[in-house]
């Protein structure tokens, strides 16, 4: 099996584990706030174990890591159903933050070898996305308010993808010498790490409360929270496609600009015909601003495993701090983090131009750019 096909089953697994957290936190009695640092706990996790197991992929070769990632994932997704209160919720959350974050480095690692690709790579996780969002949808709607089955499908394909790695032969991975604190690719990364923390953040202050903002300012049902989530991924999977030819820069700008004015437009989507184009037009945004970040990570980096790691970890931050901003700004209105998503989506823009501005005059074209 491929890497694009693990990737495809994880993401299933992931968004379906995570889409109605908040409600669930919610339903044994968790604030705005505590809901965000209910989030941020997993992403903080998260952080942890991708700074760690990145180097390791390269370090000792993706196939351990690869391999006991998704094992502890399957495992830890089946604890979340048993919380009691929102405290034993966050410990459940935590470990699989940080069984989570050990694997996508490696699996990066593995395509950037298997699949080549990164836009047809990105494409499976995004699939895998909306159809984790629209089977927890569906399977939600069977059984409203209880939330079990969705973790039990989630731990099963965690286990499906842990069985599939099993028989990837998952070569040409490990052996290289790379310190513990990297400092050089850091430095040679820092853009687009920078970039990617800005913008992510905001998004994060969005998606915290996003699902409340859905079911109690729209009035919208958990089946169609369900396939709004859903839609979002298969405009990622329809666009990732079709644009490995573009240029790593052009697909960034692409996607900030994207950004910026569709967290400007949830606000202003009353139903759910409107919202359903403002979930198009990110998954637009997000697709070409991903990509171009992979391209340019998987290009300009030997170090894939660390580099990507490392990527991963300011990805897994920047879900840190969104939630937890998110969660105060939701104390005042839903709507208060979306204008401030759409403000750092910009200022995420102005400083990846004036950073790409640098490059050109310092060191010339990126091999990312070629």
């Amino acid at each position: 099996m491929r890497p694009r096909h693990i990737n495809f089953l994880t993401n299933a697994a992931a968004s379906s584990s995570g889409i109605f957290i908040p409600l669930v936190a919610k339903s044994l009695s968790a604030s705005p706030d505590q809901i965000g640092f209910l989030v941020a706990a997993f992403n903080a996790f998260g952080f942890t174990s991708s700074f760690l197991f990145g180097r390791a992929a390269d370090v000792e070769g993706a196939r351990k890591v690869l391999r006991a990632g998704l094992l502890l994932s399957a495992v830890a997704a089946v604890t979340q159903p048993l919380a009691r209160d929102p405290l034993e919720l966050a410990i459940s959350r935590s470990v699989l933050g940080f069984a989570v974050g050990m694997y996508p480095a490696a699996l990066l690692a593995y395509a950037k070898t298997a699949d080549r690709l990164m836009g047809k790579f990105a494409s499976y996780g995004s699939l895998g996305w909306g159809l984790g969002n629209l089977l927890a949808g569906g399977v939600a709607s069977l059984y409203p308010g209880i939330f079990w089955p969705v973790f039990s499908i989630s731990a099963v394909l965690w286990f499906v993808a842990f069985l599939a790695a099993t028989a990837a032969p998952l070569s040409g991975t490990g052996g290289m010498k790379v310190p513990f604190f990297p400092v050089a690719i850091l430095r040679r990364n820092l853009p687009i790490y920078l970039t990617m923390f800005i913008r992510h953040a905001g998004a994060n202050m969005v998606w915290v409360v996003f699902p409340l903002y859905l079911s109690e300012v729209r009035a919208f049902s958990d089946w169609q929270i369900g396939v709004l989530y859903a839609f979002n991924p298969f405009v990622q999977f329809a666009v990732m496609q079709r644009i490995d030819r573009y240029r790593a820069s052009l697909l960034i700008v692409t996607g900030l600009v994207g950004s910026s004015l569709t967290f400007l437009v949830f606000i202003v989507s009353a139903d759910f015909v409107s919202m359903m184009a403002a979930q198009g037009l990110i998954g637009f945004s997000w697709a070409t601003f991903y990509v171009g970040c992979l391209k340019f990570i998987t290009e300009a980096n030997p170090e894939t495993g660390t580099a990507g790691g490392l990527f991963n970890g300011v990805m897994s931050f920047s879900s840190i701090v969104g939630p937890v901003i998110g969660g105060f700004l939701a104390l005042s209105s839903y709507e208060a983090p979306m204008y401030v998503a759409a403000a750092l989506s910009t200022a995420s823009l102005g400083f990846y131009a004036y950073e790409a501005r640098l490059v050109r005059i310092r060191r010339g074209s990126h091999p990312a750019e070629r």
